[in-house]
C-alpha cells in the first residue's frame, strides 16, 4: 500500500526542515565513485557553510583507499552492513554511530559487506580535493584554508 508519506520530498529553505522518503530518491542524483565502489546521495547541502547530509552506499570490498582528514566534524550512522576503519580497527554495524573530529586522520576503510551509512558534516568536507574525488564528485562548497 502506498501512502502520501511514501512519495514526498519536503524542503523548507536551505536551513529549515527537510523530509526525504526513500521512495523519492532520484536515481540520476546519485554521485558515483566507480574506482572505489561507492555511491553517494546528497540529501542536503548548506550553500554557505558546506555542511551536508548524505546517504552512502559501499559495495562489498569497497572503501576509502587512503588515510585522510576532514575540514569539519564527520558523523556517521550505519543503517546496514559492516564498515571498518582499518587503521584503528573500528567497525560500524547496523545501529552504530561514529564521530571523527575535524583534522583527525582516519582511514583507509573497507566494507566487509554492502553497507549503507548516513554521513553528516557540520562544515566543508576537505581542505583540498582528495585523490579519490573528481571535480564531478566534489560537493560544491567552500574549501577553507588549513589552520596550522
Amino acid at each position: 500500500m502506498t501512502t502520501d508519506r511514501d512519495h514526498r520530498i519536503h524542503i523548507k529553505s536551505p536551513v529549515g526542515e527537510v523530509l526525504v522518503s526513500t521512495a523519492d530518491l532520484d536515481d540520476s542524483r546519485w554521485i558515483n565513485f566507480p574506482d572505489i565502489g561507492l555511491r553517494q546521495y546528497l540529501y542536503w547541502v548548506h550553500p554557505e557553510t558546506g555542511a551536508t547530509i548524505a546517504l552512502l552506499e559501499f559495495q562489498k570490498g569497497a572503501g576509502i583507499p587512503v588515510r585522510h582528514t576532514h575540514a569539519s566534524n564527520q558523523f556517521m550512522y550505519c543503517i546496514e552492513g559492516k564498515y571498518e576503519y582499518t587503521t584503528s580497527g573500528l567497525v560500524l554495524e547496523a545501529g552504530d554511530f561514529y564521530m571523527n573530529p575535524k583534522d583527525s586522520p582516519h582511514g583507509p576503510t573497507v566494507a566487509h559487506e554492502r553497507s549503507l551509512l548516513i554521513e553528516i558534516y557540520d562544515g566543508p568536507h576537505y581542505y583540498e580535493k582528495p585523490e579519490y574525488h573528481t571535480d564531478e564528485t566534489m560537493v560544491d562548497s567552500p574549501q577553507p584554508a588549513r589552520e596550522d
